[in-house]
């Protein structure tokens, strides 16, 4: 792990957590448009907050799906702290806690302008999926998806 780096659970209404998901937004719409749909995580998603130093810098949720089904949900981590290695930490803590809460298969929602993020995901075994509800209209959606082992 980054030296000073830690995970902690966070609530949805962590104002940390509600920040970076703010920004994370802000960099959408820069991509996107203001007219992308904001899908609103499930109240069960479980969310964790990245800290380097005790400044919280990332998060990632995990949203359940079916009782086999996990879905990542706003994986982001702020632009200067971004080419540490922190979305591959995050994703891995992610990946373990789905394992942990017997969940076989995790999928997500990005878009194509995101090419980090793409890059991420296929190093990490995340395969190209149809696009699945809300996003299967959205001509923006790259949906992809990872069997847990």
């Amino acid at each position: 792990m980054i030296d000073g780096a830690h995970l902690r659970p966070a609530e949805a209404t962590d104002p940390a957590l509600v920040a970076l998901t703010t920004a994370q937004q802000s960099e959408l719409a820069a991509l996107y448009g203001d007219d992308q749909p904001l899908v609103t995580p499930h109240p069960d998603t479980a969310f964790t907050l990245l800290l380097v130093d005790n400044a919280p810098v990332g998060c990632i949720g995990l949203q359940p799906v079916t009782a086999d089904l996990g879905e990542i949900k706003r994986l982001y981590v702020e632009p200067s702290s971004r080419g540490w290695g922190l979305s591959r930490l995050l994703l891995t803590h992610l990946e373990s806690q789905a394992r942990a809460q017997g969940l076989t298969t995790l999928r997500l929602e990005t878009g194509p302008e995101q090419h980090a993020a793409i890059a991420l995901y296929t190093r990490h075994g995340y395969h190209p999926i149809p696009a699945y509800p809300p996003f299967e209209h959205e001509p923006a959606s790259r949906c992809f998806a990872k069997q847990l082992s």
